[in-house]
Formats: structure tokens, sequence, C-alpha cells
């Protein structure tokens, strides 16, 4: 072989290697470069996946808190349930202009607000959480609603011993009291035994609290049914407000009169009703037939063991028509529940109104007359 062959095959042979080394650097280069613009494409041991695109993985949205309505105030927020003298002062300065005896009758003052909401306290010119006592929300105008806001449902319900305090006021005699203050004795009820005559029988004392009231109460939403207006003497009165209970209890009887949660217990926000629920509205307590010793009707509350949230119901038997006092007219009125043509429209309107008297009788009205019931 010549020199000059043997030179281009020596050219060739070392070509050879430089191919196969740029071919190798060149696969895992191109590789990567796939890898990277197009990670889809392979799985999580570097193989390819086709078609198959992987799933993304997104954290779950966070829930987002409520948001708060300052303008109504509530006493079952966990920061609102500290002791009530935290907020609440007895006497409130205005007490003097509001009652005729030391009371709480006005709202906290804005300490008690600004300690704990300075932030909403001055957000803009016209704060929402100033609509919870205020009238407006300006700082020009303190014209505060009513205390208690009647059209705010209340919050707490009232804990009353009926028990403990029926045996306390029956021994209870002015002559036998020491002197009291002037907003005492205005405070105390017309019928109380502050002011009732040793000479009164009064066996069971109930009319020490219950007295006959002077001002009919509030007709209910829907109005009273029947058009049928009840004289104020058709109910008995209840102790109302603190009046009652600071007689005793401004000082010198637990719960005295800072401690509110002796009587007020946190319950489900309810609207009172406006006036007493009655079966018999048109029982009239001052009627003279019927002014006598309370437990002669309300015979009930001697046969209870405790008198503690004891209901006032009157049973018709013995009380109404075990007697000769309404057992006729009863009588008279089932026998217009006879079927026929007119038993449809019948409703018993002597001692009820029409939406109890259209109802079917009891069976203790027919027992009371000596009836048997329909149907047994």
């Amino acid at each position: 072989m010549s020199g000059a062959n043997r030179v281009k095959a020596g050219a060739l042979a070392a070509i050879k290697p430089m191919k196969r080394y740029t071919v190798t650097l060149l696969v895992p280069a191109l590789a990567a470069l796939i890898f990277f613009v197009c990670p889809q494409q392979f799985s999580q041991n570097g193989s390819a996946t086709g078609q198959k695109r992987g799933s993304r993985r997104t954290a779950p949205p966070q829930a987002r808190k409520p948001s708060i309505d300052y303008s109504k105030f509530s006493h079952a927020t966990k920061e609102h349930k500290e002791a009530c003298k935290t907020c609440h002062k007895v006497p409130t300065p205005n007490w003097r202009k509001a009652r005729d005896f030391p009371d709480v009758a006005d709202f906290p003052d804005h300490d008690a607000c600004v300690r704990c909401h300075r932030a909403q306290f001055f957000r803009g010119p016209q704060p929402v959480i100033c609509r919870d006592c205020h009238t407006k929300s300006s700082p020009r105008d303190d014209a505060r609603l009513s205390f208690r806001n009647p059209v705010r449902p209340q919050q707490f319900t009232i804990e009353f011993p009926h028990d403990k305090h029926q045996d306390v006021i029956a021994r209870l005699r002015r002559s036998s009291e020491p002197e009291r203050p002037a907003w005492f004795l205005r405070a105390s009820l017309t019928s109380s035994a502050h002011a009732a005559d040793d000479k009164t029988k009064t066996y069971n004392n109930c009319d020490i609290c219950h007295a006959t009231p002077t001002r009919l109460p509030a007709a209910p939403p829907a109005g009273w049914v029947d058009a049928f207006v009840p004289e104020a003497a058709t109910f008995k009165a209840v102790p109302a407000g603190h009046a009652s209970c600071f007689n005793c209890h401004w000082k010198s009887q637990p719960p005295e009169a800072a401690d509110c949660a002796g009587c007020h217990k946190l319950a489900t926000p309810y609207v009172p009703l406006a006036a007493p629920q009655r079966i018999s509205m048109k029982f009239k307590h001052s009627r003279e037939q019927h002014v006598a010793e309370c437990t002669t009707c309300h015979i009930n509350i001697t046969k209870a063991a405790t008198l503690r949230g004891l209901k006032p119901d009157v049973p018709i038997f013995p009380s109404c028509a075990g007697t000769s006092c309404h057992e006729k007219v009863v009588s008279e009125e089932l026998d217009k529940l006879v079927p026929g043509p007119g038993m449809a429209a019948f409703k018993c309107i002597y001692c009820h109104t029409s939406d109890v008297g259209s109802k079917k009788p009891p069976d203790s009205h027919f027992l009371a007359v000596g009836r048997k019931v329909p149907g047994r």
C-alpha cells in the first residue's frame, strides 16, 4: 500500500470513534431537553406515558370565617360570658330619672365596649356597632334605644323558686320590719305584704304578689280573638321587674342586686308573649262569685309537693263543673254537640273564644258532668 493510501486509511479510522463519541453526547442531551420542555410526557420513573397526563394536586380551599354583625349584641358569645358586673353597673347613673328605686335602667357605658372593640368603635363616621344601643350611628346624636329593647328577642329567662318565696313572703309584715328607705316603699307592690292589713284573709298569700292589674296587657300581634277585649281585671298580675325583687334582694338577701346571674339564666333567644295565655279567656277573677281564697279553684297548688315550675292551671272538675257553679252550663253546652246539621258550626263560647271553643271538648268536660265520653 502506498504512503498516500495509508494516510487516508488512518484518517478514516480516527473519524469513526469521533462520530460515536459525538452521538453518545447528543442522545442524553436531546433526552434531557425533551424532559424539561415536556415533563408531563414522563411518569415518575422516567418512562413515557403517551397521551396520559399527570393530574395536578391543588390544596383544598379554606373555609372563610363568617362575618360578625356587630349591630346585634349576644350574651352567648364566649367573650361576653364574664361576670355581669364587668359591664353592667348597679345601679346605673340614670336610675333617678327612670325609676323610683336603684335599678339597672340603661345599657352599659362606652368603656365596657371600647375595651374590646376599639377597632369597631372607631370604624368610619357611622360605626355599625353603635346600632346595638343607639337609634342612630352618629357622634352628634346620643339618643338610645329603650332599655331593655322591646323589639329584640330576650336572651335570658328568670329562675324563680316559687316554693321558697311563698313561705318567706307569708311571714312578712310591715310592723315587724326595720325602717326602709323611701325608694323601698315606693317600689313595693300596692298589694304586697308590706301594705297588707292583718285583718285581710290571705290564707295562702297568693294575692300578696298576684294582685289585680290596673292596665290591660298589650294585644297579641294578630289582635284579640273574636274582637273580644278582656278587662284588666280578667287577669292576675305577676311580679314584673326589679321593683318586686329588690325589696329583699337589694343587699341583705342573696342573690343580691349585683349578682345578676343569680336569677337571670342564659337561654335560646325568644320573643315573650304580649298577652297571657288562657284557655278560658272569658273567666274574670274580679267577678263577685270568683272572689275567694285562691286555692278554692287552684287546687293543683295544694296537691303539689313543690311549687317550683308549677303552672296555675285550674281543672274543670271539681273547680268549675264539680259544684253547682257551672255544672248546668257545661251540660247544656255539651247537649249542642249532638250530631246534627248545626254540629259542625257549633262553638263553645261561654268560657272560651272561638279559637278554643271550636275544638273537640276534652274528656274531662264530659266526666265533670257525669257523662260518658263519646267513642268510649
